[in-house]
């Protein structure tokens, strides 16, 4: 039987998918359901009002920027109200909302994140004791604390859409939610663009570019350079390249590239490294690499893991990253508990780089993500909005 058309709304902080992450996933749900007949309505701060089909709506939210928890108070407060003024199959929030029916916390919860971006700063108790009480009187981070809970200890729970086993285990932990109320469905990616044929494509051009020739590259991708542990990375470098003169490192994201370039310089590593700021053709890098080493301190997901395994690329990373259940250890890459462990990821690193089949890797590395493209993790989103609908005629709360 086909299944009636829904009117949909999306809930969102910023809608501008060219930054990636939450929004670059939301941007390819919204064309995927407009392909199928839904109408699409997007609510944000900001954002490219580029989608041009009929049945898509944007909403831009007032605010004021006085103060950033002033700001974010607002987006909730007046988000809310312009939702309130239509009627919707399903409300679908990303971020902070207290309207809706299904709640997808695409950066994980608050205060899981806290927690592992006070372990960020430093390997010293005391260190990470100082700046958890300095960032505890900022406003907007105990605002999004209120609106966390707020959302999770509701009456009426809504949904609860999780990217990752991992957010889904964190919000059962701290919130003491059901497991009926979790749904975890992780994120996908396109297998087209994502493929073995980048290799093919574009692996001689952007080493001859950036003098990489005759190097095995190690690949580190992230927007958030501490958290995401780019000074692990470099010490990883360093404990190889002890080792081996044939190494080099990428470098790839948004962030303070003065401070990491300075600790490259301290550790030795700097003439081993190629910075480069946020690029549009990813497909290009991963092809061009030899491995992804990601020492993340948080990661509700990390669509780069997925990226990266469909370009035949094998992944290091810790348990902290959300998309880690999917490698398969041994075979498209290896996982290490901390990213202090920095012995440890250099062992697998190197072991992936010179002892590992690459192409061998490559094809298993490709094989283990066919699952994960979007239009099949789309198709399971529908369906579960379908099946909310089902279930007694769930309303908006």
């Amino acid at each position: 039987m086909q299944k009636r058309k829904l009117n949909i709304a999306f809930n969102i902080d910023h809608f501008m998918p060219h930054r990636g992450g939450a929004e670059r996933y939301l941007l390819n749900l919204v064309v995927y359901l407009l392909q199928h007949g839904h109408t699409v309505h997007v609510f944000a701060m900001d954002g490219d009002n580029t989608v041009e089909n009929p049945h898509f709506h944007f909403h831009k939210i007032p605010v004021l920027s006085w103060f950033r928890w002033l700001k974010s108070l607002l987006f909730i407060v007046n988000s809310s109200r312009s939702i309130n003024r239509y009627q919707f199959d399903i409300v679908h929030v990303l971020g902070k909302n207290l309207t809706m029916n299904v709640f997808q916390p695409h950066g994980g919860s608050h205060r899981a994140w806290f927690k592992q971006n006070c372990l960020s700063i430093s390997e010293k108790k005391y260190v990470r004791w100082i700046y958890a009480v300095a960032r505890l009187l900022d406003a907007k981070l105990l605002l999004f604390f209120i609106v966390e809970s707020l959302q999770l200890r509701k009456k009426k729970l809504p949904r609860i859409l999780a990217i990752s086993q991992r957010v889904a285990d964190d919000l059962r932990t701290l919130y003491d939610i059901p497991p009926s109320a979790i749904t975890v469905i992780e994120n996908g990616i396109d297998c087209k663009r994502f493929s073995l044929n980048v290799r093919t494509l574009h692996r001689t051009a952007i080493r001859q570019a950036y003098g990489l020739a005759n190097k095995k590259v190690m690949l580190f991708v992230g927007n958030n350079f501490r958290l995401k542990g780019l000074r692990y990375f470099l010490l990883v470098l360093r404990k190889i390249s002890t080792r081996r003169t044939d190494i080099a490192a990428v470098i790839i994201g948004s962030g303070n590239y003065k401070k990491f370039q300075r600790y490259a310089r301290r550790y030795g590593v700097d003439n081993y490294c190629v910075f480069i700021s946020q690029t549009e053709g990813m497909e290009q890098y991963y092809g061009a690499a030899d491995v992804l080493v990601l020492p993340t301190f948080y990661d509700p997901f990390g669509l780069v893991v997925p990226e990266a395994l469909a370009c035949g690329l094998p992944v290091i990373t810790t348990r902290f990253c959300g998309a880690s259940n999917i490698i398969r250890q041994g075979i498209t890459g290896e996982l290490v508990d901390m990213p202090f462990d920095v012995d440890g990821m250099a062992a697998c690193a190197e072991k992936f780089l010179y002892e590992i089949d690459s192409h061998t890797c490559a094809q298993e590395a490709n094989k283990s993500i066919q699952c994960y493209d979007n239009t099949l993790i789309f198709a399971k989103i529908l369906e579960y909005y379908h099946s909310i609908l089902d279930e007694n005629g769930v309303s908006v709360p």
